[in-house]
């Protein structure tokens, strides 16, 4: 059997030796298509989901499920190229991934995403679905909600500013945290000729999302991109890593 976590990669009868192993769990991970900023892809966040949602679901002995591409971005399609969904269809492709996964054995099913516009809609659509789900014994956590999303970007602004790439905002996109973990990743997708700082200071998160990005930032960034490097990507993405499954393991009543 190959030694992958990713249920894409896996054969159907892999999937059930998985099972045989003991193996209950399952992480969902929602991302997001929208711009980010002149010198990030699109697919900035969703390459996020897959290396944060790999290393999550190794750490925790679970399998992850094909990472959710777009997400709730409407506030960013005032710039070219930008996707969203509704809520409801998020929520609906993610209880969808449950009704398909649970019937097969599977019992736990950890929601996280790495798209801020997501948070929202998965708290509300992990009650929804333990609501659905727990009388046959299946479990749905989530790191979702305005808390869990301030107390994920300040994990990453403070990790980058120890390494010499603070950051003086309120939210972060395309700025040093995720321009160095794109550079750690995909360096070849990263345009460094046009690195330029975007909105910064105090911004709330309502704001943020009734405004739109643009009425905030023409050039789509929150924060500095400038002092960017790999290794403060590779930094960001294991303390990262660290902090969801302290997250999850906490709600699941694991002991650290």
């Amino acid at each position: 059997m190959p030694d992958t976590v990713l249920l894409e990669e896996m054969t159907w009868p892999e999937v059930q030796e998985a099972l045989d192993r003991g193996i209950r769990t399952v992480v969902i991970v929602a991302a997001s298509t929208e711009q980010h900023g002149p010198h990030l892809p699109l697919a900035t966040d969703a390459l996020i989901a897959q290396a944060v949602g790999e290393r999550v679901a190794r750490r925790i002995g679970a399998i992850l499920a094909p990472v959710i591409r777009p997400g709730c971005s409407d506030h960013h399609l005032a710039f070219p190229g930008s996707l969203s969904v509704s809520a409801e269809l998020l929520a609906e492709l993610v209880a969808s991934y449950v009704r398909s996964l649970a019937p097969h054995g599977f019992r736990t099913f950890v929601l996280l995403s790495t798209h801020g516009g997501n948070f929202r809609p998965l708290e509300s659509t992990a009650r929804r679905l333990q609501a659905e789900f727990s009388a046959g014994g299946v479990r749905v956590v989530a790191v979702a909600g305005d808390a869990a999303l301030l107390d994920l970007m300040r994990v990453m602004v403070d990790t980058a500013a120890v390494l010499g790439a603070p950051q003086d905002v309120d939210a972060i996109h395309a700025d040093a945290c995720e321009t160095s973990l794109v550079m750690h990743l995909r360096p070849d997708l990263v345009r460094a000729d046009r690195l330029e700082p975007g909105f910064t200071g105090r911004l709330d998160l309502d704001t943020l999302f009734a405004r739109g990005l643009r009425a905030l930032t023409p050039n789509g960034v929150l924060g500095d991109p400038r002092n960017s490097r790999p290794e403060v990507g590779a930094a960001v993405l294991d303390r990262l890593v660290d902090h969801l499954v302290e997250q999850v393991h906490k709600q699941l009543g694991v002991a650290p």
